[in-house]
């Protein structure tokens, strides 16, 4: 004999009023929290945690890039139009390299070499700038840490433009002092570049060894 409606609404009425009363266990809770991660085969994607390592790495590409291109493509070419090899190509120089440099090459196309730092060659230490400094604060550093990290691709950004500046001060005076402040310059940012990419190398391994002592003691949000 089956039930009436009146028995079957106050029989399964109680029984979900009682399960929506009882508090979730432990393992109903992750395999909710996983259904609504992975919910008809879509992966679950959290911005706060993919989109900024994809940002990171856009950032590095995109840097790398630009420095491949200026340093082993445009640089070149201008050299090899002039027929010396450009100042800012070589770690130090002087008065006689930029008289040499000066002295052979058209001065229209030494016009065009200036214009050049003025503009497209001020991408490269912004987009650095931009990247290097998403990466020190994708690092979790403290302040202090995060302070000092951050000098090096200011001060890179800085000495860039500034040497720009300084050389196309001495391509236009080759017998003028601001030849040795250019040189100083230049040498100034081959230096911070190396120091750049020891400091990449040194957060990306504190990255690396963060994530994976953070997988040993289980502290990983996809371990939870």
């Amino acid at each position: 004999m089956g039930l009436s409606k009146s028995q079957k609404k106050r029989l399964y009425g109680d029984k979900a009023q009682l399960e929506a009363t009882t508090p979730p266990t432990r393992t109903t809770a992750k395999m909710s929290a996983a259904d609504s991660r992975y919910r008809q085969g879509e992966l679950y994607a959290d911005p706060t945690k993919s989109s900024s390592n994809m940002y990171l790495v856009v950032g590095f590409i995109v840097s790398f890039s630009l420095i491949a291109y200026n340093y082993l493509w445009v640089l070149p070419q201008f050299s090899h139009f002039a027929g010396n090899t450009v100042p800012e190509l070589l770690f130090s120089f002087g008065r006689d390299e930029i008289e040499a440099f000066a002295g052979s090459t058209d001065p229209d196309y030494i016009a065009q070499y200036a214009t050049y730092h003025l503009s497209a060659a001020l991408i490269v230490p912004f987009v650095c700038l931009l990247t290097w400094t998403g990466m020190i604060f994708a690092s979790h550093l403290s302040l202090r840490e995060r302070s000092l990290h951050l000098t090096l691709p200011v001060l890179f950004a800085i000495i860039y433009g500034t040497g720009n500046l300084a050389l196309n001060a001495a391509l236009a005076n080759p017998a003028g002092s601001v030849v040795g402040i250019a040189s100083a310059l230049i040498s100034a940012r081959w230096a911070l570049f190396i120091l750049l990419l020891a400091q990449l190398v040194y957060l990306c391994l504190r990255l690396v060894r963060g994530k994976v002592d953070a997988f040993t003691r289980g502290e990983l949000p996809e371990q939870q």
